[in-house]
């Protein structure tokens, strides 16, 4: 674990320290204790994955593949198999890993196709067709063909041929073992004709290697009763009891509990250079297929040849003793009598950051600006609906679940046929030109009311349409249309520029001013209990699937944040006869 990892899942543990001494005591809270392991795993993998940790605004740079460890051994990893021709698989349980798998392999320009849950059918065909198929003999291995293919544990594990692969990386692992046998299968297929390579990467001395050594205790109690060839059907082994909370106390003697100290990256570098080197030339000179080794930063010189029956419990049960158990359930309640005289002192230093004279002017000035542009609006008769720019809470709950994110198909301007007598918000973008478009969105549109192209071509009259700006116009004849006697409104996202001088005047979407927009739009729906509608944003089948992944990223982002549905609408082209 990298530092930010480290201050994450123990930021996690000391949230969650009442309910954790709670259960030391006998309380009875199952549901309880697994959301506890879900967060804990997600910080295992990467810190991103809980909303308000990543620098904002939100660009691709090194700091992805920096702030956790994982993402730094996979980089290492790729960059020798890609080097020498290989190609992979890359699963991962949660599709929120893959948005940041997705976005790494962008950083890094690797060629990929990513299957989940979320892809259409004839979007899966086409990216298991395109991977399958064998790089030409004059373009060389990995050239022109996706390198990766991204695909999440479940969605993945059964159905596939995927042969072209020689090399499967586990990001995140299982409970149950055979949900990752199943998934590595996929390269064993007839057709196949290079040594396979199968990596699983585990963040040591947390939940994660506490997952790991169960599911080798499981693998094995299936080869002794079954044997090897019977593959579990159901069951998700993902059941923990209140006395399992030893399993989350695991390896908490390897953190400093007061401060996670950042280690040197420079120092470590030839470390892991050397741990991926070890891993990868495991390849050849196995002599017998099935082997399994272990290979750790603690222990680069050799590589320690796992027999299942007895790594299970070696290393892990050792380390569960009554009273280092104890002792750790006293650290933990100290601590968090002293959390809460910490966040204070961390208040009062926020609040006394910036004292100077020169930027306290500054802001005078603008606001003195901003009230006299208001009066000159008012005296004119127009009123201003653009949304200002909510302040994210500093003490909101990253780890909260709430929120989610729908895929429907049908027409987001009619979200009555979705969530029926409730209040929502058709979020639709628009550029900065004070021109209403035709056809698609912006006839729906202006078929639902004649208000919405007015407030925009005010806006744009009186100088209010501005990169960022969200007009929130409320739909006031919604009864008339038959629509029942709740409220729609309408967000226009000024996310797009024009200039008649370019050859295509409106340019693409502005995704940072689109995060401004949602972020706007995810706090409006939340102050209403409304609902978000809108069609899938910056996807085009001919064109390349990245800018849409991210767009889906912010959307998950914000509604966890505000615990908003929103709704993303596929439309159902009809189908020429």
């Amino acid at each position: 674990m990298v530092g930010l990892q480290k201050q994450v899942y123990m930021s996690i543990l000391r949230k969650e320290l009442p309910r954790l001494i709670a259960l030391s005591s006998g309380a009875s809270g199952q549901q309880s204790l697994q959301n506890i392991v879900i967060q804990l795993r997600k910080a295992c993998s990467h810190p991103y994955l809980f909303p308000g940790i990543e620098p904002e605004p939100y660009e691709e740079g090194e700091h992805l593949v920096q702030a956790s460890g994982k993402m730094i051994v996979l980089d290492q990893l790729l960059r020798r198999l890609h080097k020498t021709g290989h190609r992979v698989l890359l699963f991962a349980q949660m599709t929120h890993t893959l948005d940041i798998l997705q976005d790494f392999l962008e950083l890094r320009r690797y060629s990929y196709e990513r299957l989940d849950g979320s892809i259409r059918a004839e979007e899966r065909f086409a990216a298991i067709r395109s991977f399958s198929e064998r790089p030409s003999a004059d373009s060389g291995a990995c050239q022109g063909d996706a390198f990766v293919f991204l695909i999440s544990t479940r969605a993945g594990g059964v159905g596939l041929n995927l042969v072209a692969a020689d090399t499967v990386i586990f990001f995140e692992q299982d409970w149950n073992p055979q949900v990752d046998k199943q998934a590595l299968q996929r390269t064993h297929r007839i057709g196949q004709s290079n040594h396979v390579l199968s990596i699983n990467l585990v963040t040591a001395r947390t939940i994660e290697e506490v997952i790991m050594r169960r599911a080798e205790r499981k693998l094995l109690l299936s080869q002794n009763v079954v044997g090897d060839d019977v593959t579990e059907q159901d069951g998700n082994g993902t059941e923990i009891r209140a006395g399992d909370l030893r399993s989350i106390m695991f390896g908490l003697q390897m953190f400093d509990l007061t401060e996670a100290h950042e280690e040197s990256g420079e120092s470590k570098m030839s470390e892991l250079e050397a741990l991926a080197e070890n891993v990868i030339s495991m390849r050849q000179g196995n002599g017998k297929n099935d082997r399994k080794f272990e290979i750790n930063s603690g222990n680069l010189s050799s590589r320690r040849e796992v027999d299942i029956g007895k790594s299970a419990s070696v290393g892990l049960e050792a380390d569960f003793d009554e009273t280092s158990y104890l002792s750790w359930v006293e650290k933990f309640k100290e601590l968090g009598q002293s959390s809460g005289d910490l966040d204070e002192h961390v208040r009062s230093k926020r609040v006394t950051l910036h004292p100077e004279d020169k930027n306290v002017n500054v802001e005078s000035a603008i606001k003195k600006a901003k009230e006299k542009k208001l009066l000159k609006w008012e005296s004119l008769g127009y009123r201003s609906l653009s949304v200002e720019e909510p302040a994210l809470p500093v003490d909101g709950d990253v780890t909260s679940d709430s929120g989610s994110v729908h895929f429907v198909y049908g027409d987001c301007t009619q979200p009555s046929k979705v969530c029926p007598s409730e209040p929502a918000i058709i979020f639709s973008c628009v550029d900065n030109s004070g021109k209403w478009g035709h056809g698609g969105m912006f006839n729906a549109l202006a078929n639902l009311s004649p208000t919405i192209i007015d407030a925009y071509e005010r806006a744009a009259e009186f100088g209010d349409l501005h990169l960022g700006d969200l007009h929130l116009v409320k739909i006031q004849d919604a009864e008339q249309n038959g629509n029942g006697d709740y409220t729609w409104w309408v967000a226009l996202a000024v996310v797009q520029s024009y200039n008649p001088r370019r050859k295509i005047p409106r340019s693409n979407i502005s995704i940072p001013d689109l995060e401004i927009c949602l972020s706007k739009a995810s706090f409006s729906a939340a102050q209403n209990s409304a609902s978000i509608h809108m069609p899938r944003i910056g996807y085009r089948d001919e064109s390349n699937h990245s800018e849409w992944y991210a767009v889906e990223r912010l959307l998950r982002k914000y509604a966890a944040i505000y615990g908003i549905k929103i709704y993303i609408y596929y439309y159902r082209r009809s189908v020429p006869s």
